[in-house]
């Protein structure tokens, strides 16, 4: 544990997300004057985008996270294995141990918990206890990316004598082209999972394929609207202007955060995070075939499906790589 404070600045990182993670590595290529602090509840940061290749035994557990320590280690960073509970204007306060004095925060744990795949480590292990129960019943709601995603990658786990079904009270992939519904629609009827306006009442377990909304409101630059040494990125963070729900958004706010950490170190004035109009999506349908889209264009097939598996090969293989 780090018990003093440095005579460089102390940038601390609580959380290993996806924008927590790209800052830092920015940062580490030019090697700024500061301190830096990696903080995270284990050493695995796991990747969702992984998620639904892990749950049906595509790949093994150490390719779908990122070793934290190890990047924190590249980067030239400490690394603290600690869970994180609040913050003051200069504290980080963990659940055991003294708090952490910092000059600058970055917040980026996440969603908070909301009986659904998070944290990823409890739920890989109701998931082995599910797999023990022969015609187990679950529910999942949410019929966006993530819930589609996640029906599909559980009946090839699980089996056909799982009984599996999503809630959709506006229909599935709400905001994907048409086309794209249709052939998750096909996916969907093909492996026998059933869709309704509503969960039935009689279920073995239930899984929230949503993100909560998000409760610490940012500035366009980043900062919490009550801090201007504290930022805040990712799904907890609420952006002036709504934004979806994406990894991609998060990388993004992570180089926006890495530019205005830099600057806030020169005493410069800090730029704005711009949100880009659309964003690549892509859905793993089994093993071998995902389908695109960016905007109204759209993708199907191996190779969305390959193409898939370098982005995510790449971003869990970071940890050993400074750009």
């Amino acid at each position: 544990m780090i018990a003093g404070h440095s005579a460089k600045p102390r940038i601390i990182f609580a959380g290993a997300g996806h924008a927590n993670i790209t800052a830092l590595r920015h940062l580490a290529k030019h090697r700024p004057d500061a301190e830096l602090i990696l903080v995270n509840h284990g050493r695995k940061a796991w990747y969702t985008g992984a998620l639904p290749a892990l749950i049906r035994g595509d790949i093994a557990p150490k390719r779908a996270y990122v070793d934290a320590a190890a990047l924190a280690a590249a980067c030239g960073a400490s690394f603290i294995d600690a869970t994180f509970t609040r913050h003051d204007a200069r504290f980080l306060h963990l659940a055991q141990g003294d708090p952490l004095p910092f000059d600058i925060l970055c917040l980026s744990p996440g969603a908070a918990p909301n009986g659904g795949i998070k944290p990823i480590g409890l739920f890989l292990e109701r998931l082995a206890t599910w797999a023990e129960i022969p015609g187990i019943r679950l529910g999942i709601a949410g019929a966006g990316p993530a819930g589609i995603e996640l029906a599909l990658a559980l009946r090839i786990r699980l089996g056909p004598q799982a009984c599996i079904h999503i809630a959709a009270l506006r229909g599935i992939l709400e905001t994907a082209p048409r086309a794209v519904r249709r052939i998750a629609q096909k996916h969907l009827d093909a492996a026998d999972i059933r869709i309704a306006p509503a969960l039935p009442a009689e279920l073995d377990a239930t899984l929230n394929a949503y993100t909560p909304e998000p409760t610490t409101n940012i500035r366009a630059t980043l900062q919490l609207e009550t801090h201007d040494n504290i930022f805040a990125t990712g799904d907890h963070a609420r952006f002036p202007t709504p934004l979806p729900h994406s990894g991609a958004i998060a990388v993004r706010q992570g180089r926006t955060l890495a530019a205005n950490l830099a600057r806030a170190l020169a005493g410069q004035p800090l730029a704005a995070f711009t949100p880009p109009k659309t964003t690549l999506a892509i859905l793993s349908l089994n093993a071998v075939t995902a389908t695109a889209w960016y905007g109204p264009c759209y993708w199907t097939g191996r190779s969305m499906m390959a193409f898939k598996n370098r982005l995510d090969a790449a971003w869990i293989g970071q940890a050993e790589r400074i750009p």
